[in-house]
């Protein structure tokens, strides 16, 4: 079975993140099962630009929006099993379904629906306040917003490129995670979720599974696992993504003219950035 892991980040930006969510991969899925790391093309956010501060203005998030789409499409033509998204924004996630029979899963709606398994509220450590109203609207948007407890953020405020750092400067991380942690148990969490990718690849990495009684998610091994447990599912059971009213697909016809209208082009798997991954 082979997953197309999609990145919302450039991770030829991200060397310590790469190479985490490789090991993380190896570790959780079962010989013969592999994620294969891409993330959106390289140069998408500049040199000086963390992908939290692009993503915040609407219209910067809609360009970006359109590569993962493209990256779907890529995925079934190459004969992936699954698309697991690896933003907790979920950007996309509708339209993709749309589009692709493989299946399509986000790392938000994953992990909130898992941890309604783990405990009965969950809360979100987001990278910095910003997010909460994000995380909030989609609790909201997948009908769990009473199941959320809360969402507190890193304090100070941090981007992705902070945790690119090597282990003598994560205590302090550490220990506004665990302040974070605290802050959520509080508010009636008994599960917590890394809200951010980066962040959960350096909470998986300091091995941090408990904090102040409650369950910590790994966010992207769940990802992982469930993108391998829907690829089973729709291969034994025919479970598949329903076409009748969100997830509706469009004739072929009418898709192909409106990507020639857009001017939409086929993107080829050797154009997103983590490549050499998959030398």
């Amino acid at each position: 079975m082979r997953i197309w892991h999609q990145s919302f980040s450039d991770l030829d930006r991200a060397p310590v993140y790469r190479a985490t969510l490789a090991r993380h991969a190896a570790a959780v899925l079962p010989p013969g099962d592999a994620v294969v790391l891409h993330g959106l093309r390289p140069g998408t956010y500049g040199p000086d630009v963390a992908p939290i501060h692009a993503i915040r203005h609407c219209y910067l998030e809609h360009l970006n929006e359109a590569q993962v789409i493209e990256a779907a499409l890529a995925a079934e033509r190459a004969g992936y099993d699954a698309f697991a998204l690896g933003c907790f924004f979920d950007p996309a996630l509708r339209a993709v379904r749309s589009l692709v029979d493989i299946p399509c899963l986000g790392l938000s709606e994953t992990c909130m629906l898992v941890a309604c398994s783990l405990g009965q509220r969950f809360g979100l450590v987001s990278l910095e306040a910003g997010q909460r109203a994000r995380h909030e609207e989609l609790a909201r948007d997948y009908g769990l917003r009473e199941r959320l407890a809360g969402v507190v953020a890193m304090h100070p405020p941090i981007d992705e490129y902070s945790l690119e750092c090597g282990e003598d400067a994560a205590a302090p991380l550490i220990a506004a995670f665990q302040a974070a942690c605290g802050r959520l148990v509080e508010m009636g969490a008994e599960v917590v979720i890394p809200g951010d990718g980066f962040l959960n690849e350096f909470v998986w990495r300091q091995g941090l599974t408990a904090s102040h009684g409650a369950v910590v998610m790994d966010a992207l091994g769940t990802l992982f696992r469930y993108a391998q447990f829907m690829a089973g599912a729709r291969a034994s059971i025919g479970l598949q993504v329903s076409r009748a009213g969100h997830y509706a697909r469009p004739p072929a016809a009418m898709l192909t003219a409106a990507r020639r209208a857009a001017g939409a082009a086929d993107m080829a798997e050797s154009s997103f950035s983590g490549a050499a991954d998959r030398r």
